[in-house]
This record gives structure tokens, sequence and C-alpha cells, in this order.
């Protein structure tokens, strides 16, 4: 059958406009590798009755970011469990017995579940940032044990000749992610043993073309 003219005429405009669009697009856009020897993390856990906490690290194992004309669009980051570590404490001083006890099915069963990833859903740039502080809101998927639920934290996004450095400090309640070790929202005989649900992160991300 004969497209009659006009509809021709539509869809060669179409594809004259949409396609040097794409690839101009497509042009703009860059690939970072997460340098998993640069980046940092470090968590910290809180006693809810007692003025105590605990800090350590814990490695990046992979990670890829995808931007556009200085624009996270997409792109995660794995982190391996298994590198767990506590900084506070020396290792023959309770160190050692309480990354063991991390490891283990109270916290974060890492032997069944050695990954923990973030998948970047969407940022956000941030109003009227200050000079230095929080310039994007990151939203993402973060999945520990299995489980997956979204969070959303602000980051300062630094874009380099060579690549990008996101900086982020936020909390999540550990409890979404079925860890409710000595939580007194699910046991009621904790007293001053009590941990506290919200989990500190710092993140240092290195991400290099």
């Amino acid at each position: 059958m004969k497209i009659p003219l006009p509809i021709r005429l539509q869809l060669f405009f179409l594809f004259v406009f949409l396609f040097p669009f794409n690839s101009a697009n497509s042009q703009n856009a860059s690939v970072y590798k997460v340098d998993t020897n640069k980046s940092q993390l470090i968590w910290t856990g809180y006693y809810v009755f007692n003025f105590g906490e605990h800090t350590g690290s814990i490695k990046l194992s992979n990670g890829s970011i995808q931007a556009t004309d200085q624009f996270i669009t997409s792109g995660y980051f794995e982190i391996d469990m298994k590198s767990i570590k506590d900084i506070d404490m020396p290792e023959d001083d309770g160190g050692k017995d309480l990354v063991v006890h991390l490891k283990s099915e109270d916290f974060f069963a890492v032997d069944k579940f050695p990954i923990a990833r973030f998948e970047i859903i969407k940022t956000e740039k941030i109003k009227d940032a200050k000079q230095g502080g929080p310039n994007f809101d990151v939203t993402g998927d973060l999945s520990i044990k299995g489980v997956k639920n979204s969070i959303t934290f602000p980051a300062l996004i630094t874009f380099q000749q060579d690549g990008l450095v996101a900086r982020a400090k936020f909390k999540f309640d550990r409890t979404k992610w079925d860890i409710h070790y000595n939580s007194g929202k699910f046991f009621s005989d904790v007293g001053d043993g009590a941990i506290s649900d919200a989990i500190a992160i710092e993140i240092d991300l290195v991400a290099l073309k």
C-alpha cells in the first residue's frame, strides 16, 4: 500500500531531527570505572543506652558510573562484605570478635551474601547548594542480604578532567534489611545491650574514565 505524502514527510522530519539529537547525547555520555583502591567506605554502629560506638571500614569490589554533561544518569557499586574491618579496637582486645560477629548470621551473613550492591536510579541537583556541601540528591536501590530497598541521600559530586569524586554521609535503618540483632524494635528484653537500628555510612567514591 502506498503511504500518502504527508505521512512520508512526517516520518522524514522525525528521523532527521531525532537521530542527530540522540547521537549528540551519546557523544556527550561518559563511563567512569570505580577505582576500588582509591575509594573508601567507613561504617559506624551505635549503642542505644550506652555512650559507645564502633567504627570500621569495608572495601568496594566493583562499580561503574554513567554521566552526561557532568550529570550522573546511572551506575552502581558493589561492596565486599567479607572485607569488613573494625578500626576502633585492637584485634586482640575485642576487634576480632566483633568482626566475626558482624559477619555471622546475626548481622550480615557474609558467607551466604558476600556482596552488597547499590544501584543508582536517579540524581537530582540540590537547589541553592552551599559551596563545598552536597550538591546532588542520589536515589538508588541498596541490596544487602538479598533484600533490596530504595534510599535517598545527599552527596557532593565533583567532576574532574580524568574522572569524578562522590562524597556522602548518611544513615540507614538496618532492620529494613532483616538485620534485627538486639534491636529494641524487635526484642523487648535487650535492656542496656540494645543496638541502634541506624548504621552510619561515609563514602568517598573515586571513578576514572
